[in-house]
């Protein structure tokens, strides 16, 4: 009988443990997140150090493996994504400048990264969104989106891509959505005065305009320094009065008296280099758009804002 109770006192005590749920420990809990986020080099960098504090040596040296193969990965595709670079295949650069995104590399302002974006008209973020619709468990992925947009200083269409990062478990998004909500908090309020709507073309960005009264199609470059027109188009508008031999300026520039981009928004006088050989009829840069006021890209509207 004392034999019988004592397993049952036994019992009673040691059942309750066994189904209780134990918390994780460090290695676990970093496990987990590198699941969640393969491309965090920082998360398996913590998770070998954890290893190796609670004896695993064997697991820390696969982990280290791995994560070296991660970030060589990211390297070569860098490395790939400049080659094309130097050979003026900008598309083909934006696509695996967005592959070492995905891979774990992380976009700054000084990268080749922002470099080729910029080059290309936001060929590497079209690229990145389209891995990120296919892959949606990537954080690297939503956390370069986000970082793209604060270099282009949006952070408005960055908060949406950060937040969804650190819902995949990205702790460092986190962060970054704690602070732009707070930004936005400060940042005052201001007058939107126009909406131009774009669309993305063989990955460039570009609006339908009036030049003179004619349409015409533009690529809206943020890298270009100097608005520019092609001499097909010159010669074009030249022939159908829509410019005079007045508007151009020792064959070095245009003058268009009339740039239309809404049929609420115009701007007046604006000087195009004339360009000989260039591809596209148009190109406008950002600072003749500043003219109107601050610009805004808001990629989720796919409309240029400008607001005073």
């Amino acid at each position: 009988m004392k034999r019988i109770l004592l397993v049952f006192l036994l019992s009673a005590a040691v059942l309750p443990m066994i189904g209780a749920k134990q918390p994780l420990t460090e290695v676990e809990r970093l496990e987990r997140a590198v699941k969640r986020t393969p491309g965090e080099m920082d998360l398996w960098c913590a998770l070998v150090e954890a290893q190796l504090v609670a004896g695993d040596t064997i697991g820390a040296e696969q982990n280290l493996s791995y994560s070296l193969k991660m970030a060589e990965t990211a390297c070569l595709y860098m490395q790939k994504a400049g080659i094309y670079a130097a050979r003026q295949d900008i598309f083909s650069a934006a696509r695996f400048a967005a592959y070492a995104v995905k891979a774990g590399q992380r976009p700054n302002e000084d990268s080749v990264i922002f470099y080729i974006d910029s080059l290309s008209s936001g060929g590497v973020m079209l690229c990145m969104k389209r891995l990120a619709n296919e892959d949606r468990k990537n954080a690297s992925l939503w956390h370069g989106l986000g970082q793209m947009c604060c270099l282009y200083g949006d952070t408005a269409s960055a908060l949406p891509y950060f937040e969804t990062a650190f819902l995949l478990g990205d702790s460092t998004a986190g962060t970054m959505v704690t602070q732009i909500k707070a930004s936005m908090a400060q940042t005052e309020v201001r007058e939107l005065i126009a909406e131009i709507p774009y669309t993305y073309q063989d990955e460039q960005m570009e609006l339908r305009c009036k030049l003179n009264g004619l349409s015409m199609r533009m690529v809206l470059d943020s890298t270009a320094t100097q608005s520019s027109i092609s001499g097909v188009e010159t010669m074009f508008m030249l022939k159908n009065n829509y410019l005079t031999k007045e508007d151009i300026h020792e064959n070095t520039a245009v003058v268009i008296k009339h740039l239309e981009l809404t049929e609420a928004v115009r701007l007046e006088n604006v000087r195009f280099k004339y360009v000989a050989g260039q591809e596209e009829p148009g190109i406008l840069c950002l600072r003749d758009l500043e003219r109107l006021g601050r610009v805004r890209i808001n990629e989720n509207k796919r409309v240029i804002e400008i607001t005073r």
